[in-house]
């Protein structure tokens, strides 16, 4: 196995190693459940998870890497972007359904 990527999120390397998975690729996490204790050869340096994966699957997964983290930028880029209601012309922020002027729909 072979270390792809190590991170104080949990959350992130779940999500990562589950779109690694969706695309075929074997992961295995390291660390998962002491990400909060600090290790026995520094107390001053947290133990953080690890995602590994097969060396002959390292660089395809590192490739979806790079296009998940991409994806989930654009994602958040979109959702941020302001929208302007077509009942009240009233600008509303892009994570906004419904207008919050007049209450119309997106």
């Amino acid at each position: 196995m072979r270390k792809l990527l190590e991170s104080d999120s949990l959350i992130q390397v779940n999500l990562i190693a589950s779109y690694l998975q969706s695309n075929g690729i074997t992961v295995k996490i390291l660390n998962e459940h002491q990400s909060s204790i600090r290790s026995v050869i520094s107390f001053n340096k947290p133990i953080h998870p690890e995602l590994w994966v097969h060396p002959e699957q390292f660089e395809a997964a590192a490739k979806l890497v790079g296009r998940f983290q991409y994806e989930q930028e654009s994602n958040y880029s979109q959702s941020e972007a302001e929208w302007r209601c077509k009942n009240c012309k009233e600008s509303n922020p892009g994570n906004f359904m419904s207008c919050w002027a007049c209450g119309s729909h997106n």
